[in-house]
């Protein structure tokens, strides 16, 4: 026998810090039903108001709107003005587009970082449509200033 321990007491080690009911302490940690992970298969951007399909629509009215200004003939001074219509018509569908695409891409990234997925497509394909659009209000610029 060990001096201090009595007979009815067994010889157990114990560890400072360690706790003595390890496996009641575990359960109780994990509570009563264990915790489901939730996986989304094949989960998909759908916003409730879509900007890329504005942009599809604008993109069309304005080069719509350019062939009929363009090709509509009258006497006089105009032709100039529709001319000029038409040109600015389709450059500001184009810049548009750009500019609701980019409003597309910036929505679908968001949704991207909260569902935890990679956004650097949707990142990239947004720099790129707002330079894109700086290059068509640049060149846009410089056309109407020579006219």
């Amino acid at each position: 026998m060990q001096p201090g321990v009595g007979p009815d007491k067994p010889n157990q080690t114990q560890f400072s810090g360690q706790p003595q009911y390890i496996n009641q302490q575990i359960q109780q940690s994990q509570g009563a039903f264990p915790q489901q992970q939730i996986i989304i298969i094949n989960a998909k951007y759908q916003p409730s108001f879509n900007f890329r399909y504005l942009s599809y629509a604008v993109f069309g009215l304005g080069i719509t709107a350019y062939f009929i200004l363009s090709n509509m003939r009258t006497d006089g001074d105009i032709d100039q003005y529709l001319r000029f219509l038409s040109e600015a018509t389709c450059c500001l569908s184009i810049i548009l587009t750009f500019v609701f695409d980019a409003v597309f891409y910036k929505g679908k990234a968001d949704w991207q970082s909260t569902t935890g997925q990679s956004n650097t497509g949707s990142i990239t394909g947004m720099v790129f449509d707002i330079l894109f659009a700086g290059l068509v209000i640049i060149f846009g610029f410089m056309w109407f200033i020579g006219d």
